[in-house]
């Protein structure tokens, strides 16, 4: 939308800063060579296969109902977009192009094809199929007016409405619009002609995309039937703005709050995870000093030398007229300056420093904030980013701002497909896992190996219906930006090497008393999928395991599916390597649709060597073919402080994301101590090698 009058905000006045917007939403846009017919239907194979994006939030961050998906896909020659809108009111008035189209209900389309804040396209579009295309060669902010007669040549749109037009008598479904934006109006705008070749593959653009309504009632004597609503003044009460990137603040033209969009050369169809840049936080903390030196110019004509910008932010030039601000991002080593031009430029990364996740008991020292203030003040010092924090929702409620405060992000743990001591789970017995002799993980008798493996079926429809509860639960607390599953799997059918001996059994082979789940529904629902039954030879009939894989795998989407609906970040804890697990868990993980893995690479529970680890990272990766991010797990109990950098080395070394420290009543100081050390190490410039 293009700029409007704004009501000043009550929030964060005092500081001048905008109240820091969440994660913003990362999507991977995969390929199409299907040829799409642009007639807003979207009823072609790869639209249908196609991912959809994260759902649209109140711009200012609130959720609201889930209304709208966005979906999209690219070739060589377009960009393709396709929204599909729940509206009971279907209205239109403007017919004119480059008319002012938000003064209708409308979507919006943002396009920074480099992410530097400039020259940026941005498209609207009515449910009459009216379009109003721009470019902002700079944010409203700069003073500068956009491009508003500036066209998009060969642009394609369609509207396809699930209802009737500018008629109140009736109740609408909704309508649906289909773009395809040449690449040569996104990445070549400024050529004459536009002739600019498509992005490569791996190309990251920043996007957004919005959607207004205003509040209508019927009026027979209005054009289009309706009319907007207004207060005691004569004045249309405000619109609605749901955006996929919240700004933080009623403007959208704040492009670095914009969600990124990585170019895939995957078909549509395919899961792929995009991690929030390295780069996100840094500009973050650049983009808001520069934002407070906008304001304070705005309104003395020249700007504050006397403004000091938060670290790691600093200001090696500051005048009245022009300043430059810089700062390094951590994990990367890339230093970043953006001056009062909004010229931002980025140096190449110098190091890979890993995220450290560590998993926290939030049921340790119950209510004790002082100390546990303590612990997590000397885990950010030892160089831990993120807290996997456990325990009820309002415990991990409780330690999430202490978390916040010393600079760590927060991952709600939420115990997946085994519930121990779960009360609504418990009085439904026909709710858990059946083994292939009859016996249940409900009964306490019955239950395997241990009195806490209380699995829930895969197929009950009423066990997922209360964990999607229990994730609401979950996110709703403030200040988390994920939920990390775990024992998203069956339980063990064999257990790992080194713990037969805990149990007295050999595992060579799978025992029927571990091995689920055999209840009427999963067995009716193989019947009717495979027209047959089990074999009696069960451990070698492979659809019968095929069938499980694929029980886990939907549902765990369908709780990571949830999680993502609430604009979170998704993980799992997981087995070694997705055959592994399959073989072991019946969990295939590379079926999840995840945006971080948390392999549990323990290698004394398999009786092999420290580098058995990074072997099985490595193995991983190929085996998801990189779809999703790594952080395997070090077992603290098998490490040592003088070889803990050791184990880091080599885990990094296999290229993971990030890695998991398991777990914070294991971590002690003398460890703490040994990762600083480790990470100050890597954070040194590489040795200078002089060739002859």
């Amino acid at each position: 939308m293009p700029h409007r009058t704004i009501l000043p905000l009550l929030s964060c006045m005092a500081t001048g800063f905008a109240i820091a917007a969440p994660q913003p939403p990362t999507y991977v846009c995969q390929r199409t060579e299907e040829r799409l017919v642009i007639d807003g239907k979207a009823d072609e194979a790869a639209w249908q296969k196609a991912c959809a994006l994260s759902p649209l939030r109140d711009i200012e961050g609130a959720a609201i109902p889930n209304r709208t998906v966005i979906k999209m896909l690219w070739d060589n020659n377009y960009l393709y977009v396709h929204a599909a809108m729940q509206e009971p009111h279907l209205w239109a008035t403007l017919t004119e192009r480059d008319s002012v189209i938000y003064q209708d209900p409308d979507f919006e389309v943002f396009i920074d094809p480099d992410g530097d804040t400039k020259n940026y396209v941005e498209i609207e579009i009515n449910a009459l199929n009216t379009v109003w295309d721009l470019l902002l060669t700079e944010p409203y902010r700069s003073g500068n007016l956009a491009l508003h007669d500036w066209n998009i040549p060969g642009l394609q749109h369609a509207v396809h409405l699930r209802g009737t037009l500018n008629s109140p008598t009736d109740t609408d479904d909704g309508w649906s619009v289909e773009l395809a934006i040449p690449w040569a109006s996104i990445t070549g705008h400024s050529n004459h002609p536009r002739t600019a070749p498509p992005p490569a593959p791996g190309t990251t653009l920043r996007m957004n995309f919005s959607r207004v309504n205003w509040q209508v009632q019927a009026d027979a004597t209005a054009p289009c039937g309706y009319r907007k609503k207004t207060n005691s003044h004569g004045t249309p009460l405000p619109e609605s703005n749901h955006v996929w990137a919240a700004t933080g603040e009623i403007n959208i033209h704040m492009p670095e709050h914009w969600g990124y969009v990585r170019l895939s050369n995957t078909p549509a169809g395919t899961w792929e995870n995009m991690p929030v840049p390295a780069t996100h936080a840094t500009e973050q903390l650049l983009f808001a000093y520069y934002n407070k030196q906008l304001a304070y110019q705005k309104k003395h004509g020249e700007f504050d030398t006397a403004m000091q910008p938060q670290p790691p932010v600093s200001t090696p030039i500051l005048t009245p007229q022009y300043f430059a601000a810089e700062a390094t991002v951590p994990r990367t080593g890339q230093r970043i300056r953006l001056d009062s031009h909004a010229t931002l430029t980025r140096t190449e990364p110098t190091r890979n420093i890993p995220e450290i996740y560590l998993w926290v008991h939030g049921n340790n020292h119950p209510g004790d904030t002082a100390f546990r203030s303590k612990e997590f003040a000397a885990y950010a010092a030892a160089g831990v980013n993120v807290l996997i924090i456990g325990g009820t929702a309002e415990q991990i409620a409780a330690l999430t701002p202490l978390a916040t405060q010393h600079g760590m992000q927060v991952y709600a743990w939420l115990w997946a497909a085994n519930r121990p001591g779960d009360a609504i789970a418990l009085q439904h017995p026909h709710w858990y896992a059946v083994n292939r002799i009859g016996k249940s993980c409900h009964a306490p008798q019955d239950r395997p190996f241990v009195e806490y493996y209380q699995f829930l079926c895969p197929n009950c429809e009423e066990a997922r219906t209360h964990l999607l509860a229990e994730i609401d639960k979950l996110a709703a607390i403030p200040g988390i930006i994920g939920i990390q599953l775990d024992y998203m799997r069956m339980p063990d059918v064999i257990l790992p090497r080194g713990l037969w001996g805990n149990y007295g059994l050999d595992m060579s082979r799978e025992l029927p008393e571990y091995d689920y789940c055999y209840c009427h529904r999963c067995q009716e629902l193989f019947r009717r999928h495979y027209g047959r039954d089990i074999s009696p030879a069960a451990d070698t009939d492979t659809d019968w395991r095929e069938f499980r894989l694929q029980s886990v795998a939907n549902y765990a989407n369908t709780l990571l599916a949830h999680i993502r609906s609430h604009n979170l970040r998704t993980a799992c804890a997981v087995f070694p390597t997705p055959h592994l697990a399959a073989k072991l868990v019946r969990q295939d993980w590379s079926r999840f649709q995840l945006d971080l893995a948390l392999p549990m690479v323990y290698y004394s529970f398999y009786n092999e060597p420290p580098q058995w680890s990074a072997d099985c990272t490595a193995q991983a990766t190929t085996q998801t073919q990189g779809r999703i991010a790594l952080a395997p797990g070090l077992h603290l109990p098998d490490t040592a402080p003088g070889q803990f950098p050791a184990e880091l080395s080599r885990l990094h070394a296999a290229s993971p994301a990030g890695i998991g420290i398991f777990c914070d009543d294991l971590f002690t100081p003398p460890l703490q101590q040994a990762l600083r050390h480790w990470l100050n190490e890597q954070m040194q410039p590489p040795p200078h090698t002089s060739g002859k």
